[in-house]
């Protein structure tokens, strides 16, 4: 038996308003793959464009790990056409494409957007390890090119972020038709989750471990919190829109469209605790609220038959912002609750395993991006390290 499994998905985010522009462009994206599979499909997004998305044509290939082979160039088709035309606010499967896939190969995507395509939504990552992206002035979906085109000039909204990233446009999952048995991870959060720090490290050591056995999908969306939708912020770029809806309504959307994975780990709560009190808004939760979210969405999960494991939230305090003790309280009482009365299959202490000893409302010196609350490439590792070890030592 086989089927459909993603062998790498992030969520498209919306920006509520055009954060750049393609034309003549060709956008090259690797994503590390660990399936063995006989096809394979890739998801076009147009997710929140109010008009058609034309990709003029796009190729996909095949590049072992090991012994550096790259396969030849195979067409892109949707509905049998090479032209890819996505309606707006919508995302669509690509013609499957017969052929074998192993786990030492990576995908290696190829799409050319010929004329002006307005860019509302991408999928972004901090991090290079799981996949990476590049954009090229012209059409190189059958030849390879020299150089490229700085991201800033293409999508300078993306470039105002206080945090280097790269970004993928016009797609948002690659899957491959794979054995039964192979073992889908889901991982949720905010931007812990979504810069991908975590979440690399993670990938590679289960990829590492169980070649060809699983795949993980990242379902983290920055600045997301798990009980309310985003603030409204008129005088935020896109009124605050990137930020997402609340947890527990995206949860299935994000996890559970095209693929259910048997596994979730859960870590959000940081932007529950500090945006109402940041942004002045008039209703702050208490713990017991945002713990009821959590509760929702572990619920939502066991009930399709996923494995629900949480994490408290780490520390961001110590910094002397005026919110920052009260948020602090908040994150506090809110970790007590999960260590105490949390309903899912497995937990795990990551405040424990990334706070100082000297000072528990602080991060651990090199664990953290210099905010005090992001997790660095080492913190990331230490936490990959903690919950592999939990709740991954064997599939």
């Amino acid at each position: 038996m086989s089927k459909w499994v993603p062998a790498w998905r992030y969520v498209p985010i919306d920006y509520g308003q055009e954060i750049g522009v393609f034309e003549n462009i060709t956008q090259k994206c690797v994503f590390t793959n660990n399936l063995d599979g006989e096809k394979l499909r890739v998801r076009l997004n147009n997710l929140c464009g109010d008009a058609p998305m034309v990709i003029q044509h796009g190729a996909v290939a095949l590049r072992n790990r090991v012994t550096g082979r790259l396969s030849p160039r195979m067409t892109l088709t949707l509905g049998g056409r090479e032209e890819l035309a996505v309606a707006a606010d919508s995302t669509v499967y690509s013609d499957e494409i017969s052929c074998p896939v192993s786990h030492e190969e990576d995908i290696i995507l190829y799409l050319y957007f010929a004329g002006r395509c307005a860019l509302r939504s991408v999928c972004t990552t901090s991090t290079w390890q799981s996949w990476q992206s590049v954009q090229y002035a012209g059409d190189f979906t059958r030849t390879e090119a020299l150089g490229f085109t700085v991201r800033s000039r293409l999508v300078p909204a993306l470039a105002a972020e206080p945090y280097p990233n790269q970004f993928a446009a016009g797609v948002c999952e690659v899957s491959v038709l794979a054995d039964d048995g192979v073992k889908l991870i889901g991982l949720f959060g905010d931007s812990i989750t979504h810069m991908s720090y975590f979440s690399d490290p993670l990938t590679a050591m289960l990829h590492a471990r169980f070649p060809g056995k699983c795949a993980v999908i990242n379902a983290g969306i920055s600045g997301n919190r798990i009980q309310k939708s985003h603030p409204v912020l008129p005088d935020f770029p896109g009124g605050g829109r990137q930020f997402g809806p609340a947890g527990r309504d995206r949860f299935r959307r994000d996890l559970y469209d095209g693929a259910a994975p048997d596994c979730v780990f859960i870590l959000e709560g940081v932007n529950d605790c500090s945006h109402s009190i940041v942004f002045q808004e008039p209703d702050i939760p208490e713990a017991g609220d945002i713990f009821g979210a959590l509760q929702d969405v572990i619920r939502q999960g066991q009930d399709r038959g996923s494995a629900v494991y949480v994490s408290t939230v780490p520390p961001f305090g110590a910094f002397g912002e005026p919110w920052r003790e009260q948020a602090e309280a908040l994150r506090c009482a809110y970790n007590e609750l999960i260590r105490r009365e949390c309903a899912a299959d497995g937990r795990i202490d990551l405040d424990a395993v990334l706070r100082d000893p000297d000072d528990p409302h602080r991060m651990q010196e090199g664990m953290n991006l210099g905010d005090g609350v992001h997790p660095n490439w080492a913190g990331g590792v230490k936490m990959a390290r903690a919950v592999m070890e939990k709740f991954f030592a064997a599939l």
